[in-house]
């Protein structure tokens, strides 16, 4: 039996593994707010130097979840795409972009999104640019869902519990496990998501937690180029998890095996908020380079594929380039801002 939060941070410091008892006393206290900005301090120095276990962080998330505010909507082949962050390249908003292609095809999007950590812009900052309002509450996404089809959740908005981590995080300045966990939050329970990560060893434990959690299909994936992106400029480690089958698998994936070419890291170059909007309208609007509408395209390939409303990887990026081609995935840009400019309105 746990009696106290020093004996976690004196059991991991040995370093010894926490029980699932003993995780989900930990992660409750720090979310609750009963330790200190020092204990959790000691906590998050301590369990990154000791490494984590797939039990440990599993019970992390089961708990995190339960602490977040829940977007409830119906989640029948829905689909999310994020990232860890900290890939630190310097590319336009690719998973961004791609939400609306892959909605374009008549994918159920419910993006998990945050500003700018690590990156220039983040979903949130092109978005806000375009003039659209991310930053929306639990009931405004809600009906934002049900009447598009769409819908970005800020995270801020719907993990409250986690004010009392970020002062702690931001002071550190250093990567901890809540950098790979933040993928996993989805606050809608979407289990349908590809995810991009920081690392090869990264992608392979949070397909191992996802494996415990109820979900549906998801690849996480790392390339080899650094992105947390499925890259056309180097191969892609992926991971896949199927409920259906109850495997998971991996292997190397090349752009060349869905018939892309190859680009360099300089053409998915982006900037400051306004360039990456730029880039994005271009790539909607059907006159981007092949380089940019390529790696949009090959990552909403994915996104169509989890969802389960296309048979194959090479449907999925059929039913993505009509998306573009035909001017639907504009169309969805197009109402997702002025549909959330009008939700804000009627408050």
């Amino acid at each position: 039996m746990v009696k106290s939060f020093t004996e976690i941070i004196e059991k991991i410091s040995k370093p010894n593994d926490l029980t699932s008892e003993e995780s989900v006393f930990a992660i409750q206290n720090i979310l609750s707010g009963a330790v200190s900005a020092e204990e959790i301090a000691a906590f998050l120095m301590g369990y990154r130097m000791k490494g984590q276990t797939t039990e440990e962080l599993t019970a992390f998330v089961r708990e995190m979840r339960k602490a977040a505010l829940n977007v409830e909507v119906d989640t029948a082949n829905a689909v999310d795409l994020c990232g860890t962050g900290g890939d630190k390249s310097g590319t336009f908003n690719i998973s961004t972009t791609a939400m609306f292609v892959a909605a374009g095809a008549g994918v159920p999007v419910l993006k998990h999104g945050n500003r700018s950590i690590s990156s220039r812009s983040g979903s949130y900052d092109v978005l806000r640019y375009l003039g659209a309002y991310p930053d929306l509450n639990k009931t405004q996404v809600e009906l934002l869902f049900r009447e598009t089809g769409m819908a970005f959740m800020f995270a801020p908005n719907f993990h409250p519990a986690l004010k009392y981590v970020m002062p702690v995080r931001r002071a550190l300045k250093v990567r901890t496990f809540f950098n790979m966990l933040g993928p996993l939050l989805n606050p809608a329970g979407v289990r349908r998501q590809i995810i991009g990560t920081f690392s090869k060893e990264a992608s392979v434990k949070m397909i191992q937690i996802l494996r415990n959690l109820d979900t549906e299909h998801v690849f996480t994936f790392y390339s080899e180029d650094g992105l947390d992106e499925i890259s056309t400029s180097a191969g892609t480690h992926l991971n896949e998890f199927e409920h259906s089958t109850g495997d998971v698998t991996s292997k190397r994936f090349q752009p060349e095996d869905l018939g892309f070419s190859r680009s360099s890291l300089k053409q998915l170059a982006g900037g400051e908020a306004e360039e990456n909007a730029g880039i994005m309208l271009d790539i909607l609007s059907n006159r981007a380079t092949d380089a940019q509408r390529d790696v949009v395209l090959l990552n909403a390939a994915f996104a169509i594929l989890v969802s389960g409303l296309a048979g194959s990887l090479q449907e999925g990026k059929e039913r993505a380039i009509k998306s573009i081609d035909s001017g639907e995935a504009k169309r969805k840009l197009d109402l997702f801002i002025s549909e959330t400019k009008r939700i804000v309105s009627l408050v």
